[in-house]
């Protein structure tokens, strides 16, 4: 019986791959860490060919747990970071590494976008321009290795070089592509109006097939190379940010995704689009639905800054201090005895956009201890989601679910913390990784499940819940409020920079 499915996730630093059964069970999970490598300043780079190697090291995993059971094997999806340039040659080999999304090389070109057709880009797109887009890595390739674009046959994306080795097709999907800033968000297919202003021929990009479809089958030299079964069905699959929202059942704008993570994130799905470019947006797995993201520069980023700044010298491991830091923030009051903290260490994201904003502690005293300044991190992570959720407007009236996922989440104060700020019911699932949700694609691509409401029926589950308290909830609107009045005094300061150079949006960098 083929009841099992394998899900893929070709992360930035990392590989993930898991099975899971026709009932949603999870059978195996497994992981691989692989590096990047950066030859000059700001420039991020992964050799294609270390994914599929990563790929092949993690089939091997799975068999030696004896979870990899070729008969039993239903379909194959794959998941992927997002907007990695990686360009194919004619003689189907990777022509160069692929440029990552956190690559900054191409601060000129953003420049140069920006000044010459943002609004058109950004109208088509549905995005904001920076570094992180695909377009201005693109943009460089062809000033400053003009010969390598000539030798390129297709343009394709991380997830997208694993499927192409399994199946020998250069494709992408709709997801991926909306990341490049290229692509028509709304009339959701590659841009003419976009790569005609900017020289670069259609030809190079991909054919886009739907992520639930079925791409192809293993063939025969993947089979040797990776031990899949010949012909064993490849599902599409997509980027990770939208897969990772199907493995915790967010398909639709009754439900908002809380991330704490490194940085902060808040998403939502939509069946319609209004304009706004205050957020970053992607086609969804399913046609004609939107995944619209909002983002906090700094949120674990702000709790490990705090766990550096006060416990360097602790030998205790890091699980250990996170604890500690926790425990401590429980003896301080909800306000933090008037502490406000602004996690402005990398600038913000959404609401403002502005690289040039630093963080600010706001109210010391000598009353004050270690652990109010700790428990006014968690705080102030919480009022930069609050301020960045105000940029869905209207959307969030209909709001009725609020799942969180992130490191976070294991953090029982930090978390009732975002609670009580938001006033909301915080449901936390079992699985949230893109690799969870790539085996979903693959149960629905391949017939196991017959629609994405039933692959989520079926799939997702809730471990826990957390309830806010009403009045503690009461006592946090003043203290956001407090939080929001600091936040003009900080941008006010900010702008008195400007002359020196300072970025002026964040969207840009």
């Amino acid at each position: 019986m083929k009841d099992l499915l394998i899900g893929i996730d070709i992360g930035t630093s990392s590989g993930k791959a898991c099975i899971i059964d026709q009932s949603g069970q999870m059978v195996d999970s497994v992981s691989i860490e692989y590096s990047s490598f950066s030859s000059q300043p700001d420039w991020v780079e992964q050799n294609p060919d270390n994914w599929y190697q990563a790929f092949i090291a993690l089939m091997q995993k799975m068999k030696i747990n004896g979870s990899f059971q070729k008969d039993r094997l239903a379909a194959i999806s794959i998941a992927g970071q997002m907007r990695g340039l990686t360009l194919i040659g004619f003689n189907y080999q990777p022509v160069r590494p692929s440029i990552l999304w956190n690559d900054r090389r191409c601060r000129e070109e953003v420049a140069y976008i920006l000044s010459t057709n943002q609004a058109m880009v950004e109208l088509i797109t549905g995005n904001p321009i920076n570094t992180m887009c695909t377009l201005p890595k693109l943009l460089w390739v062809q000033k400053h290795e003009p010969e390598i674009l000539k030798s390129t046959k297709a343009l394709i994306f991380p997830k997208d070089y694993i499927n192409f080795r399994l199946t020998n097709r250069t494709c992408t999907d709709r997801s991926d592509a909306s990341g490049s800033s290229f692509y028509d968000i709304q009339k959701q297919e590659w841009s003419e109006e976009i790569l005609n202003f900017y020289h670069l021929p259609i030809q190079l990009c991909p054919e886009i097939v739907p992520s639930t479809r079925l791409l192809g089958t293993v063939s025969s030299k993947a089979s040797i190379d990776t031990g899949l079964p010949k012909d064993l069905p490849v599902v599409m699959g997509g980027s990770d940010s939208t897969i990772e929202t199907l493995a915790i059942g967010l398909y639709n704008d009754k439900q908002c995704k809380i991330r704490l993570g490194t940085s902060g994130a808040l998403s939502t799905i939509v069946d319609h689009l209004t304009g706004s470019h205050q957020y970053y947006c992607w086609s969804y797995l399913m046609p004609n639905r939107w995944m619209i993201d909002l983002n906090t520069r700094s949120c674990a980023q702000s709790v490990q800054w705090g766990k550096d700044l006060f416990f360097q010298q602790n030998p205790a491991d890091y699980s250990s201090i996170y604890q500690i830091m926790m425990d401590e923030a429980k003896i301080s009051p909800v306000g933090s005895k008037g502490l406000i903290f602004h996690p402005y260490l990398l600038g913000e994201d959404a609401p403002y956009w502005d690289s040039r904003l630093q963080g600010n502690l706001f109210g010391l005293n000598v009353s004050h201890q270690r652990s109010d300044i700790i428990r006014a991190i968690y705080e102030g992570t919480a009022y930069a989601l609050m301020d960045a959720f105000s940029v869905f407007g209207e959307i969030t009236q209909g709001f009725q679910e609020y799942i969180f996922v992130g490191g976070g989440v294991k953090n029982h104060l930090w978390l009732s913390i975002v609670v009580d700020v938001f006033g909301v019911k915080g449901l936390i699932p079992t699985h949230t990784d893109a690799a969870f949700g790539a085996a979903m694609v693959a149960g629905i691509g391949s017939g196991i499940f017959s629609s994405l409401e039933e692959a989520i029926g079926k799939c997702v589950r809730i471990e826990k819940t957390i309830d806010f308290s009403p009045e503690i909830h009461n006592s946090y609107k003043y203290f956001y409020k407090k939080y929001k009045k600091i936040t003009q005094l900080i941008r006010y300061v900010s702008q008195m920079d400007e002359e020196k150079g300072g970025d002026k949006s964040g969207k840009n960098g």
